[in-house]
């Protein structure tokens, strides 16, 4: 090789080791140009919000001919097919503020009832003062943002209508119907996806006549328990520390409370015609009882008889007794009340002041014979394993719409 390549050779590796060094040095002497380089490389994928399914092209396929009874009895609303009641029913029993959420996970849709006192509410000019902006924005806090959009008086109602949306951005639209009604204020919402408000509508109109509230339960305080049974429709509200230790659906029910004990029964082909019959029935289901005192009474449809009796227990202790048998064309409904206390006749005046809890829990029995509700269907489930740690389950928080459920948002 002669001088001339040598040099030539030389010269190109001094360049070649010129450049190697300045790409590892250049980027640690200006580290911000280097992230500006790469950030201008890395460019992010939008996240595609998930869409609604359509909605019905026929809106006649959603019925009102089923209804849903909230857990304290105190009101009732139609429960359209495919809305199922979220888990637990929201409110707790055991609030100022009775409420059910009904979701469809298909529609993306929810159905919200609530039933409160109207307290110093009086006119509808108060009730749109009383829903002012934090009131609202506490009730939509399931939402990561609302705005409302109209609202006005119409006929008894104050109405509003709102645009939601909820943490996929998707939006929604909801409309609010609020009245007052015998010291009670009733709010009715229905929720849909923005590309529904005709589904929105035809839900509001044809729910808005099916809220009922039912006057023999609401007599009580509203943190007071109810039961309902969906196989007779009879309905009973008692204080929040009774239990209800025994329920056969369709049969019969027990509860259990201090000294009281309370046995609702549905009884075939049975009837206390007059008083004469209703005293037999009393001194047939305890022998040994003394009546006190029979009154006449009536709830809602059903006609029958009140009857105040005393005996002794098994070992001799005083105990009073209420039964309430109530006729109708299938038989006999009937709440049988004992409790200790010696001659305590609650269809008197004396007895409600000796008892006066006891005296409203048997005021509340009654049948629903408007709601039709279906059977629940009974599905068996494994016996868990005795070392097994119950699972917690969450309540949605009380007056706050929960939003529809993950597979409803995410569409089909």
């Amino acid at each position: 090789m002669n001088q001339g390549t040598k040099r030539l050779t030389v010269i190109l590796g001094v360049i070649m080791i010129i450049a190697m060094g300045s790409s590892v040095i250049i980027p640690i002497l200006n580290p911000t140009r280097n992230q500006r380089l790469q950030a201008t490389e890395a460019v992010p994928t939008d996240v595609p919000v998930p869409t609604f399914p359509p909605p019905p092209d026929d809106l006649s396929v959603i019925t009102f001919d089923q209804d849903i009874v909230h857990p304290s009895g105190l009101f009732s609303l139609a429960q359209p097919p495919g809305w199922l009641p979220l888990a637990p029913v929201s409110s707790s029993t055991t609030t100022t503020t009775p409420e059910l959420n009904l979701n469809n996970s298909d529609r993306s849709s929810i159905i919200q009832a609530v039933v409160q006192s109207a307290g110093s509410i009086a006119s509808l000019e108060q009730l749109d003062d009383y829903y002012t902006s934090d009131i609202l924005r506490q009730s939509w806090s399931a939402y990561s943002s609302w705005r409302e959009l109209t609202r006005r008086l119409e006929d008894d109602k104050l109405i509003i209508d709102f645009e939601l949306t909820n943490r996929l951005d998707q939006i929604f639209v909801a409309r609010q119907e609020s009245w007052l009604k015998d010291g009670w204020l009733y709010r009715l919402r229905v929720i849909t996806p923005d590309n529904a408000p005709d589904m929105l509508k035809y839900l509001m109109d044809n729910l808005e006549p099916t809220f009922r509230l039912n006057p023999a339960l609401a007599g009580v305080p509203l943190d007071w328990k109810g039961f309902f049974d969906a196989g007779t429709n009879m309905a009973i509200r008692f204080p929040a520390d009774w239990t209800l230790t025994d329920n056969a659906v369709g049969r019969t029910a027990s509860f259990s409370g201090g000294s009281a004990a309370l046995r609702l029964d549905s009884l075939t082909g049975q009837a206390a015609a007059d008083e004469a019959a209703a005293r037999a029935w009393v001194e047939a289901a305890r022998p040994g009882a003394e009546i006190l005192s029979v009154q006449p009474v009536t709830r809602g449809e059903n006609q029958g008889y009140s009857v105040a009796y005393r005996f002794a227990d098994a070992d001799g202790n005083p105990q009073s007794g209420l039964a309430v048998l109530l006729n109708s064309a299938d038989g006999l409904y009937v709440a049988n009340l004992r409790f200790a206390g010696q001659d305590v006749d609650l269809n008197t005046e004396d007895g409600r002041a000796a008892q006066p809890d006891l005296g409203q829990v048997m005021d509340t029995f009654t049948v629903l014979n408007n709601v039709d509700v279906p059977l629940p269907t009974l599905t068996p489930s494994p016996t868990p394993l005795a070392s097994a740690t119950p699972i917690p389950t969450a309540e949605p928080t009380a007056e706050a719409t929960p939003e529809p459920t993950p597979e409803a948002t995410e569409g089909a």
